[in-house]
């Protein structure tokens, strides 16, 4: 049996948005994963709500999710213009701008 060995490259992916801008889309994310990680470090036994790995798992996936949609965001801006998902204010922020900056000339 023959495998093919795949290699993918996103451009995208080789520049991380600074962690500044990433706070800025969904910043609740940051207090939550503060709060999971305080109740693992010195669990209440009394406490009825305990951080489960699904809670965690969730939290992670939305943080990822912020750097990817703003890494994905600087090239879709440019394909569809007008759609009103790049009004909110993180999309004129300076740092948003250098950024989309960076990620055209290495893309």
């Amino acid at each position: 049996m023959v495998h093919a060995q795949w290699c993918i490259y996103l451009a995208r992916t080789a520049l991380d948005p600074p962690t500044s801008l990433c706070k800025k889309l969904f910043p609740a994310i940051d207090e939550w994963h503060d709060r999971l990680v305080a109740k693992e470090l010195s669990p209440d036994n009394n406490d009825p709500i305990q951080p489960t790995v699904a809670e965690n798992a969730f939290v992670q996936v939305i943080m990822m999710f912020r750097k990817t949609f703003i890494q994905d965001s600087a090239l879709m801006m440019e394909l569809h213009p007008c759609y009103p998902v790049w009004q909110p204010s993180i999309f004129s922020d300076p740092a948003y701008l250098s950024f989309k900056r960076q990620v055209h000339i290495i893309a």
